[in-house]
């Protein structure tokens, strides 16, 4: 009679780092080890159910970035939280770890700070795969106080930043989200990061993310959701690195991780080769 599978066994930890504590859940076995970075006030939950499937063939460790999920920051957030401090935090987590050559697949800033890491630890990261990041040149850093103030009074955050609860209708027009079982995990996911959604948007939105792609020398797989608007990126960003290519994931959101994890999973697996 032939054996049932091994379950999976996931434990989590917390990985002290300059500030803080960095939160991650790690499983699987093999001989690549594939990181995952969560959405812009999202956790390293929403990728759970791409875990179940791609755990089978690799290992797998998903983080919450500084100030999401389970990591927890000493004192308040600055103003501004730039993308080398985010992708420090991750390579320290993975020191730690003793994960020493990684691939990383990131969503919306995760993807972000996924290049960033690809560009400046190029010995460390194998492979890129971003799902509906969003690469540009840096905005002026005086609009960013100008947008914290639009954020406030457009109502999408207190005096205080912290995040307001979306209304369905916004998150279906700007994500093309449907399911009211993820738009209530957003929620959660934004009120468990507080006040450092904004300070970490600031730092997307100050960094010219056009001057380090041509910097990245792993293969890089460019996905978003076929019903999100985030494909658009793709076209002046692939050109600038050595080896990239995009794919969309057909009859997602920006977030098809989420809603489509099997789709997903054979792109990234496919992508690798596992």
């Amino acid at each position: 009679m032939s054996k049932l599978p091994k379950p999976i066994v996931f434990e989590d930890g917390a990985i002290p780092v300059t500030g803080g504590v960095i939160h991650y859940v790690s499983g699987g076995e093999g001989e690549r080890t594939l990181v995952l970075l969560h959405k812009l006030g999202g956790w390293a939950a929403e990728w759970r159910w791409v875990m179940q499937i791609l755990s089978t063939r690799m290992r797998i460790v998903a983080l919450d970035l500084t100030g999401h999920g389970e990591s927890k920051m000493d004192g308040v957030p600055p103003f501004i939280v730039t993308q080398e401090e985010l992708a420090a935090h991750v390579m320290s987590a993975l020191d730690t770890l003793g994960e020493k050559r990684i691939a990383i697949a990131g969503s919306s800033i995760g993807g972000c700070v996924g290049a960033v890491c690809a560009a400046f630890w190029p010995e460390r990261v194998t492979s890129l795969i971003t799902v509906g990041s969003a690469f540009a040149a840096g905005i002026a850093r005086a609009k960013l106080q100008a947008d914290a103030e639009k954020g406030i009074a457009n109502g999408f955050f207190d005096v205080d930043e912290n995040p307001m609860p979306r209304d369905p209708s916004y998150m279906e027009r700007v994500f093309a989200m449907s399911n009211p079982a993820h738009m209530d995990e957003m929620t959660l996911s934004r009120r468990a990061a507080g006040r450092w959604i904004q300070p970490c948007a600031r730092g997307v939105g100050l960094y010219d993310y056009i001057s380090i792609l041509p910097r990245i020398h792993a293969p890089v797989l460019i996905a978003s959701g076929a019903k999100g608007n985030y494909g658009r990126f793709a076209d002046d960003a692939i050109p600038l690195m050595k080896d990239a290519r995009y794919e969309p994931i057909e009859g997602a959101s920006a977030f098809p991780h989420q809603d489509k994890p099997e789709q997903t999973a054979v792109a990234v697996m496919s992508f690798l080769g596992v």
